[in-house]
């Protein structure tokens, strides 16, 4: 590892809770400054939160804050990262971001478990053959982009730097579950940064779901054990159904940020983000719960109308044998008046 070139890279830390917005906030779509001249725009809204900055474990971070669609607040942090090549670089990473999440999620009053975390390495320096030197310094990179310090064989690090996309020749992008690496010698970092923020805020909404769905299912379940032959109301059966339809608003919503994602490089780049980030598995198990809650309002609804339907058969019967005993009554009477 002595052979290894001292190199600085800039590193942007990225963490995504859930916030509750407050008003009045100016909002403004992602800068994505590598496009092509037909680029559509995301229908994203994004609220700066404001800009600044800190010192943690002797090192100066600037931290950026952002609310996404008034629902999520993205948090931005920028430090330099020394001699990243290093054994050491890796334990220092993960030691200045613990400090980093806890001062943000200590800042924001947010403690919660929804917390999506993400870092990408940036260079700036140039090489005719960026991919060949990724692969030439893969066992250093591997460990930085899992900011894990245990020592990766080149099989694995091989298989966490296999996802590539690229602008031009002279620059690439690599992504993982965990983390990214961007080449660029003109420094131009914003649009991957971008992307890969609004792919980890694609993750955690989806986890939001998730858990909304569940805790209607859960509320629906109990319902449907603990209700009285005819407790349920329609107020009950009324709230489910709006639940369900603000559910799958939201949910249509994400399904659609990736077709709003319209230049060729910022659409392959983001379909490596969902693939590396498993957006598809979330987004096809949030889609089943909502099956699930469709298929249980409808059971309600159908015990509900049937519950319903016994009821006026059991009035109507004992309408019919009121009626019964009123002529059994008449009868009675008229053969006393004729016995007479």
């Amino acid at each position: 590892m002595s052979s290894l070139p001292r190199l600085t890279a800039h590193v942007v830390y990225l963490i995504a809770f859930p916030f509750k917005p407050a008003p009045n906030r100016a909002t403004r779509p992602p800068t994505l400054t590598k496009s092509a001249p037909y680029f559509q725009a995301l229908d994203t809204e994004i609220a700066e939160l404001g800009e600044s900055t800190l010192r943690l474990e002797g090192q100066l971070v600037t931290v950026r804050r952002q609310m996404i669609d008034g629902q999520v607040q993205s948090v931005e942090c920028h430090y330099d990262l020394p001699d990243c090549l290093s054994p050491s670089a890796v334990a220092f990473k993960q030691r200045l971001q613990n400090a980093l999440r806890r001062h943000i999620e200590a800042e924001a009053g947010y403690a919660g478990p929804f917390v999506e975390e993400y870092s990408i390495l940036c260079f700036t320096h140039s090489h005719a053959a960026p991919d060949a030197w990724v692969d030439a310094h893969a066992l250093a990179l591997a460990p930085l982009l899992r900011t894990e310090a245990r020592a990766f064989t080149s099989r694995e690090a091989e298989q966490i730097l296999a996802s590539r996309s690229r602008y031009a020749d002279n620059d690439l992008t690599v992504v993982d579950w965990e983390g990214a690496l961007v080449i660029d010698p003109e420094g131009d970092f914003q649009s991957e940064i971008e992307l890969l923020k609004l792919g980890n805020y694609q993750v955690l909404r989806y986890r939001l779901l998730d858990r909304a769905i569940e805790r209607s299912l859960e509320s629906l379940r109990q319902e449907l054990h603990s209700r009285r032959r005819f407790g349920l109301g329609s107020r009950a059966l009324h709230e489910a159904l709006e639940k369900r339809l603000e559910l799958l608003l939201e949910f249509e919503k994400s399904e659609q940020l990736l077709l709003l994602i319209g230049d060729w490089y910022t659409a392959q780049l983001y379909r490596l983000i969902v693939d590396e980030l498993y957006i598809d598995e979330w987004k096809a198990a949030v889609h089943g719960k909502l099956d699930q809650l469709q298929s249980i309002t409808d059971t309600v609804r159908a015990n509900y109308s049937l519950s319903w339907e016994r009821f006026l058969d059991m009035v109507q019967l004992i309408g019919w044998l009121v009626l019964l005993i009123g002529y059994f009554v008449l009868f009675y009477f008229e053969v006393l008046t004729l016995g007479k």
